[in-house]
């Protein structure tokens, strides 16, 4: 696989793109408090997790933009409204709107090659997300106290800004967070695509899945496994191909998407979530919300894989 100069220059454009649309979003959401419209679905959570409802601008921008959902999360953080610990308990959370405004995109790529099987792998990714919030819910109601800051102010503290002063100050700030990112980011994606170039990650990947040797999966379903840990097109593609050709059976198919998943969780944290995360918080939080998150997901991916095997 070769990454381009063009291909970089894109991706950091995209990245400065949704970072600073999505950043206005949330801040406009947020400052309008046109949250409420969301409240059904938001206020559960946080009260759940006993976190601040500032919170819940980064949660609905998450369903449009992971990258924007947590870049507004840092705002807050630098504000001084949330602590470390919250911090994390909140991207934990964020991993689920995250992945749900990936669905359209994944069902695109894995129904066309894996049929049924494809669609039950997604159902496996959202069901770990869904799991990774309910540990986080859980952290939080025994580490904090219940939240109080109801966010309803209708009428209070004089006259509401309007849509004008609230897009020039978003805009200011949303300018602010993508500047900071792109300073930070970029060198490190840079690394990223360097190290992708020269084959690091994906001949680490290979050799780590050729030691791998799990129950329930023939020597035919770990090339989807290995296919998978590089890249999700890639894996459905192999395992779409030996399913055709009766090589693998639909539930070894399914359990090496899934072991592929958690394989290559970690090379994906690294090429993806490492640059996020030093863009937006000091290097020892990144990497905390980084084992945290991806941590107790594999956990999930695993244990599902297992409850998948032993089920069926």
């Amino acid at each position: 696989m070769h990454l381009s100069f063009h291909l970089y220059i894109t991706t950091l454009a995209k990245v400065a793109v949704m970072v600073f649309g999505g950043v206005i979003l949330g801040k406009v959401l947020e400052e309008k408090g046109w949250t409420r419209f969301f409240r059904h679905f938001t206020r559960p959570i946080l009260r759940g997790a006993h976190l601040p409802l500032c919170c819940e601008g980064a949660l609905i921008t998450a369903l449009v933009s992971g990258f924007a959902g947590d870049a507004l999360l840092s705002l807050h953080y630098r504000d001084q409204e949330l602590t470390p610990k919250q911090v994390v308990l909140a991207s934990m959370i964020l991993n689920l709107p995250l992945l749900l405004s990936f669905v359209p995109l994944l069902v695109g790529i894995v129904y066309p090659l894996t049929g049924w099987v494809g669609l039950a792998y997604l159902g496996t990714q959202i069901t770990a997300s869904l799991g990774l919030m309910m540990v986080a819910m859980g952290i939080g109601r025994s580490t904090f106290p219940p939240t109080t800051d109801e966010v309803v102010r209708d009428g209070e503290e004089g006259p509401e800004p309007t849509i004008l002063q609230v897009l020039k100050n978003a805009t200011l700030e949303a300018a602010k967070v993508t500047f900071r990112i792109l300073i930070i980011a970029g060198p490190v994606m840079g690394l990223v695509f360097y190290l992708v170039n020269t084959g690091f990650f994906q001949s680490f990947q290979k050799n780590l899945a050729s030691y791998i040797h799990f129950p329930g999966l023939s020597p035919q379903a770990l090339a989807v496994t290995a296919a998978h840990a590089l890249h999700i097109a890639g894996g459905a593609a192999v395992a779409g191909g030996l399913l055709k050709a009766t090589l693998v059976t639909p539930k070894e198919a399914l359990l090496a998407m899934v072991l592929g998943n958690a394989v290559g969780t970690p090379f994906r944290s690294l090429r993806m979530a490492l640059p996020r995360y030093l863009a937006l918080y000091p290097p020892r939080l990144a990497i905390t919300i980084i084992l945290c998150t991806q941590g107790i997901r594999v956990f999930m991916v695993l244990t599902l894989y297992f409850l998948i095997l032993w089920l069926w």
